[in-house]
């Protein structure tokens, strides 16, 4: 079975869906180190700009009720929200890093793109960039050469050219024959994971990636 990796293992990757949710917080550089010492193949983190333009792991456009992009840098820090650039220091060559750009408007990815693609072309080697946005991964594609995934929780009426698909786990039966590879999320539970392997999908992403590990590889 194909993994759709350039670190071959048998069956489907598996990635630690923000870190190791089950066990910490969401996009820490705990639940990060977690994951990989696990086994997982590799993680997934969100990322938004804050005020000074550095970017951050951080899921949600708000915390404690204020813009993320308003925050500052010293204050996420406090907060235990690491940057994207720590979380790349503590991946190593070999495994997986699956960016999730959230939803920016245009003036503001024009704004802060230069950072978030000078902090990924060093480590482009272990990059899949996922976002839901599909306008997001045309401007990064066009500047950075690695996988791009479209996050999806709805089928689309047209699948675009040259992207690989991220769906909820639920869409994979339907999108089985579209010949991408698929990178479904949040999948937990044992037989569910077995289901989706048998599938042939190149990857899964869960908030138990030792589980999935132990599942998939015995």
């Amino acid at each position: 079975m194909s993994s759709g990796s350039r670190f071959p293992v048998p069956g489907p990757l598996v990635i630690g869906h923000r870190g190791f949710p089950a066990r910490h917080p969401d996009n820490s550089l705990a639940g990060v180190r977690a994951a990989l010492a696990a086994g997982a193949d590799g993680v997934e983190v969100d990322v938004r700009p804050c005020a000074d333009g550095t970017w951050v792991c951080h899921h949600d456009r708000t915390r404690d009720d204020r813009p993320v992009r308003t925050w500052s840098r010293a204050a996420l820090r406090r907060a235990g929200v690491p940057a994207l650039e720590e979380v790349l220091a503590v991946v190593p060559a070999g495994r997986w890093l699956y960016v999730e750009v959230k939803p920016l408007g245009r003036a503001a990815l024009e704004r802060r793109a230069a950072a978030l693609l000078q902090a990924l072309r060093r480590s482009a080697a272990r990059i899949r960039l996922l976002s839901s946005s599909l306008e997001l991964l045309g401007t990064l594609g066009r500047e950075l050469d690695v996988p791009r995934s479209w996050v999806i929780d709805d089928l689309p009426e047209q699948l675009p050219p040259s992207l690989e698909l991220s769906p909820h786990h639920l869409l994979v039966e339907p999108l089985a024959a579209c010949g991408r590879p698929l990178h479904p999320w949040t999948v937990n539970r044992p037989e569910r994971m077995r289901e989706l392997a048998a599938l042939g999908v190149a990857s899964i992403t869960s908030n138990r990636p030792d589980l999935a590990c132990r599942v998939l590889r015995g």
